[in-house]
């Protein structure tokens, strides 16, 4: 009876936790992710593995160039939970919001959840605050940037980033005599912008074609005599192989001859890779060997075939990286000899092929092509910049981005008009000066009993 009387009086002693206790982990962590992203931008918790220093950086200056004030999260699941078996403290827009509210800069927040699964907690949230301004396809956003890309972090936040600065704001004809006419004009424009987009694109890409066609001629021809001087054989294995590396060759000449832009270059170079791929594996069988896996090409010379090993390269600006080469190559490297890289003549100018930019973008995109629609890594950033931009030029001149553009120039500038209306009558009234939609309503990581108006958000898990 005594141990039963002192067990009884240990359970009444046992303190009991406040109920806000469970989620002050939760609130204490959003609060160190609120303080990194006081401007606009995507901020990506060290612990989270599935975006690259570079992919977030590329992220997180799309962010900040985006017309709409963009603040993203990646964190772990783990860190929203109060224990280790328990559910996310917060659901859907409401992880969002809880990053909005310490913030306290209206615009649009998103937190992506990285878990293993959705049942793990793994998922999208976004919305957009805002009492004033233009409403932005934050749900739509978030549906696209899902269902296009999950679970590839780096694609889906660029797909949102796109998108969520889209306005939604509808076009209005006051007077229905005038739809004809405007119609008219609209069309007008976009077929005269369509055909200028076209246009520019052909020419820069018939440059290229001009550029590039004497190199992939020259490694047409000694592609063939490399095929044309492999021994003939009765066994099945081996001719089979080398009659598609014939073919392969024959595929590529044909599509040279008939090129008239970017897409033919990178063909041309993707059955190129393909041909010496298939002469490594003749090799191969011949030694009775199992035929190699792909691998993308030489970094120093695609002419030398695919890669087997890596060495230590530094451009001539950037850090020191390892690249793909050859055995030959590797072997050189090992002697302390200089590499044999395929050099370019532009210009009266000799210099490495990846050193040209947008005129050997398509040519570089071709060789590091998987076949199924992945690319391999390519070491340098500037050739891979400048292939982006170009593509991004050719983008920025279509009909559709114009509109966008204008849209969202037209919506800003509309915007601007109606707070300063709003202003001027708050001051004529004697009252406190209003702040635009974009201002800061309350002290970065603070929160606060009031939050603006929800304007558009979305929540998908995946």
């Amino acid at each position: 009876m005594k141990r039963l009387l002192a067990a009884l009086a240990l359970l009444l002693v046992v303190p009991v936790l406040p109920a806000h206790a469970a989620s002050s982990a939760p609130g204490d962590y959003f609060n160190e992710v609120a303080a990194q992203l006081g401007e606009p931008g995507v901020w990506v918790d060290p612990a989270v593995r599935g975006l690259s220093a570079s992919e977030v950086a590329e992220l997180n200056a799309a962010a900040k160039s985006a017309a709409a004030p963009i603040r993203i999260a990646v964190v772990p699941a783990e860190k929203l939970r109060t224990t280790k078996y328990s559910g996310l403290v917060w659901e859907g827009e409401e992880i969002a919001d809880q990053l909005y509210d310490r913030v306290g800069v209206e615009g649009v927040y998103a937190v992506l959840v990285d878990a293993r699964s959705q049942s793990a907690g793994r998922g999208f949230h976004a919305v957009q605050r805002a009492d004033k301004g233009p409403t932005y396809y934050v749900g739509n956003a978030v549906d696209q940037a899902v269902d296009c890309c999950a679970p590839d972090y780096e694609r889906m936040l660029t797909r949102f980033i796109e998108q969520a600065q889209v306005v939604d704001k509808p076009f209005y004809i006051d007077a229905a005599p005038w739809v004809g006419s405007i119609a008219g004009i609209f069309g007008l424009w976009w077929s005269i912008v369509t055909f200028g987009a076209v246009r520019a694109r052909r020419k820069d890409e018939k440059d290229h074609l001009a550029y590039t066609r004497p190199l992939l001629n020259e490694e047409i021809i000694a592609l063939s005599q490399q095929v044309s001087a492999l021994p003939t054989t009765s066994e099945p294995q081996q001719a089979k192989l080398s009659k598609d590396v014939l073919d392969t060759v024959e595929k590529a000449r044909h599509r040279l001859d008939a090129a008239k832009g970017d897409a033919d270059i990178e063909a041309v170079t993707s059955l190129l890779g393909s041909a010496r791929y298939g002469l490594v594996c003749i090799d191969a069988v011949r030694a009775g060997q199992p035929m190699p896996e792909p691998t993308a090409p030489c970094f120093y010379d695609p002419r030398h075939g695919p890669s087997t090993a890596k060495v230590s390269w530094r451009p001539e600006s950037g850090s020191e990286r390892e690249v793909d080469v050859c055995a030959a190559c590797k072997r050189r490297d090992e002697a302390g000899e200089a590499p044999q890289i395929r050099m370019v003549t532009g210009w009266r100018e000799e210099r490495p092929y990846w050193t040209y930019g947008e005129d050997m973008a398509a040519y570089i995109d071709g060789y590091w092509s998987q076949g199924d629609g992945r690319r391999w890594w390519f070491p340098d950033e500037r050739a891979r910049r400048a292939g982006d931009e170009m593509r991004a030029r050719w983008q920025s001149r279509r009909a559709r981005s114009r509109f966008g553009r204008m849209s969202a120039a037209m919506g800003e500038s509309i915007n601007r008009s109606m707070s300063s209306a709003g202003s001027a009558a708050d001051d004529d009234g004697g009252g406190s000066r209003r702040r635009s939609f974009s201002s800061r309503t309350r002290s970065s990581g603070g929160g606060s009993s009031r939050r603006s108006s929800r304007r558009s958000g979305g929540s998908r898990g995946f």
